[in-house]
């Protein structure tokens, strides 16, 4: 994922001015750009609202395209009744660092009264969203309030959009949001796809990934769909080096979203969890586990382990003291009467016990104690084995605070290294550390 310089960061909107204040030159009146990483493929509509009528004189969508930009295709809007306006074919622009056709432009020149509209892009495939902004496409929209008393400008009518929509439609027929297939055309296209599947090289992975994200975007309704979304999820887990774990969560968010009466919701509710896991997501993790965990039976064959899971979580969400009660309890059953029941109680009871006692000696800022506990696991560890990071925050905290600084950047550097995309909570705290100690370049 590459962090992108993009233009603007707020939403700007003359909806609540009146017309007679309203400024009638060219400028943003929608926009979804900010600087932060982006990925492809939008994974919710691209919607606005618009409360007065306005003159739509530019639409922009950005294309970083893991850097290649983009071959300029086509741009449309649809009214809320589905009708078209456009498509209008783009030109290219280089974005501010110089990558050619990021940036697709058209100008309709059309005026839109007030509704809802939604963007539509004929490659959503290449087309970038930020999850910052709810995973919506990236794009700008310029216009004006349209003044009463202006002269006839050559633009289009509205209806003059809609005319030119005639025999076009297909061309952004695989914008998420556009008219779809009928079924029996979606059917099609869907064993079509699944065909260039199965002639592609079977390490083209952008190919492959490419050919099921138009499964499911330009076929939603056919009986592929979910097969598509299954092997799409294996591709990333276990295809991409490393994995692609963001793609992944807002792909099985989107799959469980879709089809809330699968066959495949458990299957692929687990993969949600461990995506969440894996990327440090751990408020949604524990939002799950506090639905489940404390609802197993005592007889539970994984109810140990399942505990454990979740008081790693509620320690990497920060709830340390929650936690803490887990452990304990994890810890009562494995080295009680029950401990029996379950296999591998003594690991299950060991680990336990070791959080607990660190957890004990954090709380009371015993830092030489917790230091020489972490370098005791860690040297302990196989050499496939890795620190979890909340452990190694609270390692580079406990070196920090004990005057070690230098040694305290070396494993601050290490949390940012365990969390490449930076989005955990741990890795914002490392960050903040690694500024405040001179030590973030």
């Amino acid at each position: 994922m590459k962090r992108v310089v993009l233009t603007g960061g707020v939403i700007l909107t003359l909806a609540g001015a009146p017309l007679s204040q309203a400024v009638a030159a060219d400028q943003p009146i929608y926009d979804t750009s900010m600087a932060t990483p982006v990925e492809s493929l939008p994974l919710k509509p691209t919607r606005f609202t618009l409360t007065e009528s306005r003159q739509i004189s530019r639409i922009r969508t950005f294309h970083w395209n893991r850097g290649r930009g983009a071959e300029p295709g086509s741009i449309a809007l649809q009214r809320r009744d589905k009708t078209l306006l456009g498509p209008w074919k783009a030109t290219g622009a280089a974005d501010d660092t110089g990558l050619a056709n990021a940036w697709w432009q058209v100008e309709p020149g059309i005026e839109l009264p007030a509704g809802s509209y939604t963007l539509l892009d004929s490659d959503p495939a290449s087309w970038s969203r930020n999850p910052a902004r709810g995973n919506m496409g990236i794009a700008t929209i310029f216009g004006s309030a349209p003044k009463a008393d202006a002269v006839a400008a050559p633009t289009q009518s509205m209806e003059a959009a809609q005319q030119t929509t005639v025999g076009t439609a297909d061309v952004v027929r695989g914008a998420a949001g556009s008219a779809p297939l009928s079924l029996q055309a979606q059917q099609q296209l869907a064993a079509e796809l699944f065909e260039q599947i199965i002639q592609s090289d079977r390490f083209d992975y952008e190919k492959i990934e490419a050919l099921y994200l138009r499964v499911i975007n330009e076929c939603p309704d056919s009986d592929r769909t979910e097969e598509a979304y299954f092997r799409l999820s294996n591709l990333y887990r276990m295809g991409f080096d490393p994995p692609e774990h963001g793609k992944l969560r807002f792909l099985l968010e989107s799959f469980l979203e879709r089809f809330p009466d699968s066959e495949g919701q458990s299957e692929m509710s687990e993969r949600l969890l461990r995506a969440y896991e894996n990327t440090g997501q751990w408020a949604q993790v524990v939002s799950i586990y506090d639905q489940s965990v404390p609802n197993l039976p005592n007889d539970h064959p994984y109810l140990l382990v399942s505990n454990l899971d979740y008081a790693r979580a509620l320690e990497g969400a920060g709830e340390r003291e929650r936690a803490l009660e887990v452990y304990r309890k994890v810890a009562a059953i494995a080295g009680g009467e029950r401990a029996g029941e379950f296999d591998m109680s003594d690991l299950w009871l060991r680990a336990a016990n070791d959080r607990i006692a660190q957890i004990e000696r954090i709380r009371q800022q015993r830092w030489p104690e917790v230091i020489a506990a972490y370098r005791k696991q860690f040297e302990g560890m196989a050499w496939a084995e890795m620190p979890q990071i909340q452990e190694l925050l609270e390692y580079a905290q406990a070196l920090e605070t004990d005057g070690d600084s230098k040694n305290a950047v070396t494993q601050y550097r290490q949390v940012l290294r365990t969390d490449r995309e930076n989005g955990t909570r741990q890795a914002r705290i490392a960050r903040e550390r690694l500024q405040a100690l001179g030590a973030d370049g």
